[in-house]
């Protein structure tokens, strides 16, 4: 398996996928490092919750931790293209999100899954983002909170979580920056992550390098070989999802 290639980052990773078929429902948890103490060795049950948006009830799954650091939100695909909650690359970074010890909650945008409303290219579905960051803030007062997504999850999210002062962090995995102007990043002042493939189909590798010096506080993570859905390679998205996440907390 090829490296990864790694930007603005001390440490390298590795893309081997060992399970990419492992059920979504049944997360493996990562053992502590030495001398570390583990909190999340039984993580609560993973609830479905509604959320309540423009469009009516939202469908959400959350899970709480005995003592998190945070709160991530985390937002699919393209709900056209078959994108929901349970897309794997979503789970691979609640999952990441969850060893770092950040409580998740994913939820289906308008029209998706059991969801009210219908797809509005991108523009209601702000309002979803919002009713799930609102959630979020209130279940978790005073908590760093992180906002991103895969794909159009990360376009959507991305837009809404700028705007709100409140989110410490954003994250984008997949950046379909091949159809979407994401232009607006550069007028952002939180802590950027990008995490992509050389071979995303949606995302031109070189746009995003383009992008990434223009934005302040940003930094990349680029999968050498991976392709949009990082195929094979869904190891890389919960371990660099993991580690960018444990230095979030660390920061003030």
């Amino acid at each position: 398996m090829a490296p990864l290639v790694v930007r603005d980052r001390d440490r390298s990773l590795r893309g081997q996928s060992r399970d990419p078929h492992r059920d979504a429902r049944c997360p493996r948890r990562r053992r502590p490092r030495p001398g570390e103490a583990d909190v999340n060795l039984n993580p609560k049950p993973l609830r479905h919750i509604d959320l309540h948006s423009s469009a009516g009830r939202l469908e959400a799954l959350y899970r709480d931790l005995q003592d998190p650091a945070g709160v991530a939100v985390i937002c699919h695909p393209h709900p056209l293209g078959g994108g929901t909650l349970h897309n794997k690359v979503v789970f691979r970074a609640a999952r990441g999100f969850e060893n770092a010890n950040f409580a998740t909650l994913r939820f289906n945008f308008r029209g998706a899954g059991a969801s009210a409303g219908k797809h509005d290219e991108g523009e209601g579905e702000q309002d979803d983002v919002t009713a799930a960051i609102e959630w979020a803030k209130k279940k978790h007062p005073g908590k760093k909170l992180i906002v991103g997504g895969f794909s159009f999850g990360g376009w959507v999210a991305s837009r809404v979580a700028c705007e709100m002062p409140e989110v410490n962090a954003i994250f984008l995995i997949g950046t379909p920056i091949n159809k979407y102007d994401f232009g607006y990043l550069r007028h952002c002042d939180r802590p950027i992550l990008f995490l992509h493939g050389t071979e995303d189909e949606h995302g031109s590798v070189e746009k995003l390098e383009q992008l990434v010096p223009q934005v302040r506080n940003a930094e990349s993570v680029i999968v050498t070989g991976a392709d949009h859905f990082f195929t094979k390679q869904l190891d890389a998205v919960d371990e660099t999802i993991r580690t960018w996440a444990e230095e979030v907390t660390a920061s003030s």
